[in-house]
């Protein structure tokens, strides 16, 4: 599967985030945005998407996404969009601490997923468990003036956008 159509499963995948926070942590918001921007990865370390609050954007990086693709079956790809978004999630809900928001993160994975699920695996190993060739540096195609280029996923949050219908 590419990204191009992989973007059309992760408004449906975030709706299962948000329903899923709600069940286990009683608490919801609505609103976000989800952009996508190719921001490479380095040996050791990447930015796998951010929240900046109070902000209503989550932004995603596509290379690790990207090689799940490639690597991996589309079922690793869905799980580490999951995960990415279910901790993104829990940052825009005001959890600010990094260790935190991991935490929350693996106790909602924890009391969802059973222990061979690959969420649950990315949140107690982290992408490396499916991508343990990290040494690869892979760096974003050259930045223009302008920045790094966002690419919007087009109904993302189907809450916020149901006022439009």
């Amino acid at each position: 599967m590419n990204l191009t159509t992989f973007k059309k499963e992760i408004p449906d995948i975030f709706e299962t985030v948000k329903k899923d926070v709600r069940k286990l942590l009683g608490r919801r918001r609505a609103g976000l945005s989800l952009g996508l921007v190719e921001m490479g990865m380095k040996p050791r370390g990447f930015i796998g998407a951010y929240h900046v609050a109070p902000g209503h954007e989550i932004i995603m990086n596509t290379t690790p996404l990207k090689i799940l693709l490639q690597e991996q079956s589309p079922p690793i790809a869905i799980a580490y969009t999951y995960h990415i978004l279910l901790h993104e999630y829990i940052h825009s809900l005001g959890i600010f601490d990094e260790q935190q928001c991991r935490s929350i993160t693996l106790r909602v994975s924890e009391a969802l997923f059973e222990a061979e699920n690959p969420a649950l695996i990315l949140a107690k190993r982290g992408i490396g468990a499916y991508l343990p060739n990290l040494n690869v540096i892979h760096v974003p195609p050259d930045l223009n003036s302008h920045g790094l280029s966002v690419e919007y996923v087009s109904g993302f949050d189907k809450e916020s956008h149901a006022y439009f219908s």
